[in-house]
Formats: structure tokens, sequence, C-alpha cells
């Protein structure tokens, strides 16, 4: 079991730790900044009809749908600020395509807004706005086609997240960018017919999949075909910083700016990806993974400084804060805030630490990653069935369940391209494929989502915390594209 993936995929787990559920002051804030970006999206799309874009407002809104809200402590600094940008470019969007509709004498599509958060500083309002957005959200619409607006919503966000990344490394994202507000925005008319929305959440599930493979090419292009690896589990004596989050560009970042400096820097979390990619392997300054399923011990009892990363998507309201450090568009309150991507602060606050006094006694984690295994293994099962297990090994009991099927197990929890490597593969050799996701992570929800239109013979998935995945998505996931929920 991958322990440090435990509250994510464990019920118990997070039952026991009061995170599997979202503060309801969290989603009526999630709520309003969801509704703003929904407007906003209805308006960009009338605009690209009458043959105009505003590629900066489509950046915007792809940013704020990639924002992942679960702690109930956020900077309101932070929060007010992107709420008035979100307010503005709707604004701005709106009046542009009424003035288009005048000048060509035309009637205007308008939707009208119960609240007004522009200039808007008062939280109590906003938080009330946003319940009351929650409270009238799906009045008279039909539970299957509530679950399907979740599943889009979701399947919207986890694709900007992402696309984020990839931002980082692409030059121009203007389609993928166009393509995920379009869906989106489906959200705004609730006469939509509930064929019409599978169908279109089957035509992203194939865009999606190519960003996936495109992501996993470009990653690869930067930082190496990804190996297999044995990883220290065990902190070393010496001045130390802990990564958590999924973002290798700030993993890398931070290790540049380290440079020479003798500061080891461990990960924690999804981070654990970084030792697996030959980069990031041969830099002296990363020493290992450290980490259990409780962030709360994971960061109290670090001895250095800790990195946020953007979309680091894990509870610690009840923490107690030391020398923490975020990048994060909407930061946890009272974490120092990362300015126009300088991580010497973090650096310098890591130097004047205690770090660990002494070197424990060493322990590893071995990680499997071999694409030659995997053809291989493909190859001989020609014109068989499958299951391809992502993540963690199932129980015999689950295993009775896939009917004698060959079990493929791709051990490894992060597995993109692995997973993307095996369906081309099981394609080629006209293999019957059933895909397992045994944890639930942001990245492995969206490539099980990716790979809907594939007609599959099954998809199954663990049953996900509430603070990850809305009921409904699970349900609709179950109940209308036909994918096994172990519960």
């Amino acid at each position: 079991m991958y322990e440090f993936l435990k509250n994510l995929s464990d019920k118990s787990h997070c039952r026991s730790m009061g995170i599997c559920s979202i503060d309801p002051t969290v989603s009526a804030i999630e709520e309003l900044l969801l509704s703003q970006i929904r407007e906003t999206s209805f308006y960009i799309l009338k605009l690209h009809d009458l043959g105009q874009t505003n590629r900066e407002i489509e950046e915007n809104i792809i940013k704020g749908l990639s924002i992942v809200m679960i702690n109930t402590s956020f900077d309101r600094h932070d929060l007010l600020n992107f709420l008035a940008l979100i307010c503005r470019d709707k604004n701005n969007a709106k009046e542009k395509y009424i003035s288009i509709c005048r000048k060509n004498h035309q009637p205007c599509e308008l939707i009208d807004s119960d609240f007004n958060i522009c200039n808007q500083t008062d939280l109590n309002s906003i938080i009330k706005a946003g319940e009351a957005g929650l409270q009238n959200k799906y009045k008279g619409v039909t539970r299957e086609k509530q679950r399907l607006f979740e599943l889009i919503t979701l399947f919207a966000k986890t694709s900007s997240i992402i696309l984020e990344l990839y931002k980082k490394i692409t030059q121009d994202t203007s389609r993928y960018d166009f393509e995920i507000i379009r869906f989106f925005a489906l959200t705004n008319t609730l006469s939509t017919r509930c064929e019409k929305l599978k169908r279109r959440i089957l035509e992203f599930s194939k865009l999606s999949f190519k960003l996936q493979s495109e992501m996993s090419g470009a990653y690869e292009n930067r930082w190496g075909k990804r190996q297999s690896a044995k990883i220290l589990l065990s902190p070393k004596k010496g001045k130390c910083i802990l990564i958590s989050g999924p973002d290798l560009f700030e993993l890398e970042k931070l290790l540049e700016t380290i440079g020479d400096r003798k500061i080891d820097v461990y990960t924690n979390s999804l981070m654990f990806i970084a030792h697996t990619y030959p980069k990031f392997k041969n830099n002296k300054n990363l020493a290992g993974h450290l980490g259990t399923q409780d962030p709360g011990i994971d960061f109290s009892d670090f001895p250095g400084a800790i990195l946020i990363t953007q979309n680091f998507v894990q509870k610690i309201d009840s923490l107690l804060r030391g020398t923490m450090y975020s990048n994060k568009i909407i930061a946890p309150n009272r974490v120092f805030k990362i300015e126009n991507n300088d991580y010497e602060p973090l650096i310098q606050a890591a130097l004047k630490l205690e770090g660990y006094e002494k070197s424990y006694e060493k322990k590893y984690l071995e990680i499997s990653h071999n694409f030659e295994k995997l053809d291989n293994t493909l190859k001989e099962l020609k014109g068989e069935s499958v299951v391809i297990i992502v993540g963690e090994n199932v129980s015999d009991s689950t295993i009775e369940d896939f009917g004698g099927k060959k079990v493929i197990n791709l051990e490894c929890p992060v597995e993109s391209d692995l997973l993307i490597r095996a369906l081309e593969k099981c394609t080629e050799f006209e293999i019957k494929t059933d895909l397992f996701f045994t944890t639930c992570t942001i990245s492995g929800i969206n490539t099980l989502m990716s790979t809907l239109f594939m007609n599959l013979e099954r998809l199954w998935l663990v049953n996900c915390s509430s603070a990850l995945i809305n009921p409904h998505v699970l349900e609709s996931l179950e109940l209308d594209f036909n994918v096994k929920i172990i519960r």
C-alpha cells in the first residue's frame, strides 16, 4: 500500500480524521466562483460565434477552473482578488457582446446575475450568495441531469489542472482552452437533453485523453523517460525542505534555485513521481520521499521549510503552521506566499531552521516502471481478456469478480504514460480490456474519465472520498457510463 496516498483512497481513515467532506462555507465560496466562471464562459462562447476572441479571459477561466478548495483556512486577500478578476472578465465579455449585438441590430441572450461580486470585500455576503446559489442550483432539474452536470464540472476542472501544467511547457494551448470552456458552458443550459450531455462527455473524453497523451510526451521530453526507482524513505542529517503536491515544475525551479547549496529536498504525497524521471533522479539535492497518510503528522514533525505546490489537495485545517510556503492561486491562511516564482525566501528559511540532527536507518520503496516488460506481457496475451490495475494490488475477493481474466498491475499509482502505452497495445493486439483504478487522485480521476469513450469491457473505481469527488459524480459514472464502484 502506498501509505502516503492512503487519505485519498481509504474511506475509514478519512472518516476518522474528519476529511471526507467539504465544509459548507468552502462549498458556498466555490459555487460562487464557479457561477461567475460559468457566466463568463457563456459570453465568451457568444463572442466566439460572432468571430471575437479574448485569450486573456479564456486563460483566466482555465486558471479559475483549476482551483481546488477543500480547506476552510484560506487567504482572504487571494480569494477576493481572484473573484474580482473573474467578475471584471465577465462584465467585459458581456459588454463586448452587447455592443456587437447592438451594432448588428440583433437580439442578445443574457444571463441574469443575482449578486455582483465586483469590488466586493464583505466575505460574509459572498458566502451567503454562494449558499443561495447552492440552494437554487438545480431547482426543477432532474436527478439524472444534476449528476451529469456535476460530472461535467469535475471533468472540466481536472482537465484545467492538467492544462495549467501543460501551459508551462507549450506555447499555444488555445484549442484546449476553448474546448474546456465550451464543455463547461454546457452547465449553463438547463434545458439541454441528457442524451446530448452524455454524447458531449464522451466527445470531451477523447479530447482529454489526447491532452493526457501530449502531457506525458512533454514530460518525457523535458525530464527523460520514466524509469523504475528505489526511493529513500528515511531522512538524512542536514538542512532540508519538504515539497508536497503534484507540480513538478515547482520542484524543478526549487532545485535550480538551491544550486550547489547543501539542502536535502524530500518529496511528499504525489510528488514522489519525480523520483522516476532521470533529470530529478540525478539531482544530488533530491534526497528521498517522506510521508505517511497524514499531512498533519508529516508537516508538524518536519524540522525544515515546507513548500505546498499548486493544486495540493489535502486538508490541513487542523495543522499547526510551521515555516510553510505556497504558490497556490488561493493560498492557505498563515502560509507564506511565493511571489513571482521566487523560491529564495523558502531556501533561506530552510537554512535558518535546525534540519535533521542525525541520519536515520535507511528504508526504501521500490517502484516498477518498465515499458518493455509491459509490451512483452501484452504481446503474449494477444486476443485474450485482461484487467489492468492502476495503483496498488487488489484483494483476492475482488479479483474473483474478474471471472478469471489475466490481471496486469501497473505497480505505480501515478502512471498515465504506462496506462496510455498499455491501452494502445491492447488495441493493437485486440485485447479485451477492463481498467481498475484503485487510488483516488485528481490525475487518476481525470484519466478514468478520459477513457470513457474507448468502449472498454468495464471500468472499475474504488470508492473515493467526497472531499475529492462529489457523490453525484460517482453516481453518474456508475449509472450513466457503467463504471463499477467498489464500496
